[in-house]
């Protein structure tokens, strides 16, 4: 009787191990659907947001340090790995000026003999996620816009990998948004900055070298989003594939929520006056 307890005391031990080993075994299952499964929104919009911080970091480097300040996006078409930096891996470069550099430079039309640094060691979008070159446009119905794709650099240095072509996005000392063509007193133009689920590939269907995770009814990445960014150096985001898409859209719902605002405006002094109207 004795032995029998013993044995089935065994046995229930074993089975409750068997059990946690497959429960362990479901949320490590799980767990790694969630790690590859890049087309979820929230890494979009955490892709988007942090473009956002690293033009916010940028500015207050150029207005710190009263110089230029760069946003760099590596891009290395020739490396199709799954940790390839190609449009993930992002940092922040700051000019320092050679002594013999002129110091009023204005970052269009001067000869540069310093070298730009990074300030931090950088990071990688989310899992799954990439900046998108094709589709960050200048808003083309602003004044003066052209159809002209984000400037690159061919022998930037990024920390821990070395040499590397990369797209970048320029502020002055001021932390406003520059280009290589703009001309002194000229503002820049309105530009979108978008980011979309995919992996990387080189097949000749990709954008940018990435295949989106879904394709919209227009054959465009399906999971997108994105920001302006207004030659202030200020930021919109955008909230909707719509506007991302078609900047005319987000002009339209800009100049109707100013239209709303002043009407609004309007129609609270009205009140105002009427209440003090019934208290005379």
């Amino acid at each position: 009787m004795k032995h029998f307890r013993n044995k089935a005391a065994r046995g229930f031990t074993l089975v409750e191990l068997l059990v946690v080993i497959a429960i362990i075994g479901l949320m490590m299952s799980l767990a790694a659907s969630v790690l590859q499964d890049p087309g979820k929104g929230r890494n979009v919009t955490s892709g988007v947001q942090m473009v956002h911080n690293m033009i916010q970091e940028a500015r207050a480097t150029a207005i710190g340090n009263d110089t230029c300040a760069r946003v760099i996006i590596a891009c290395d078409e020739n490396d199709t790995s799954r940790d390839s930096i190609h449009l993930r891996y992002m940092t922040v470069q700051m000019y320092v000026r050679d002594a013999a550099e002129n110091r009023k430079y204005d970052g269009t039309d001067v000869v540069r003999r310093g070298e730009w640094v990074s300030t931090s060691s950088g990071n990688f979008l989310p899992n799954g996620v990439y900046f998108c070159p094709t589709y960050s446009k200048e808003l083309m119905w602003m004044d003066n816009a052209r159809d002209t794709p984000l400037e690159q650099d061919d022998e930037a240095r990024l920390a821990g990998h070395g040499l590397a072509t990369v797209y970048y996005i320029e502020f002055d000392e001021k932390g406003r948004f520059v280009t290589p063509d703009t001309k002194p007193g000229e503002p820049s133009r309105a530009r979108r900055l978008v980011v979309f689920a995919g992996h990387r590939s080189a097949r000749a269907n990709s954008v940018d070298g990435i295949i989106p995770t879904k394709l919209d009814k227009e054959g465009r990445p399906a999971e997108v989003s994105g920001l302006v960014l207004w030659p202030s150096g200020n930021i919109s985001m955008m909230k909707t594939k719509e506007q991302v898409y078609d900047p005319e859209i987000f002009a339209a719902e800009k100049r109707n929520k100013g239209k709303n605002s002043k009407k609004g405006k309007k129609n609270n002094k009205k009140d105002k006056k009427a209440k003090d109207k019934d208290k005379k």
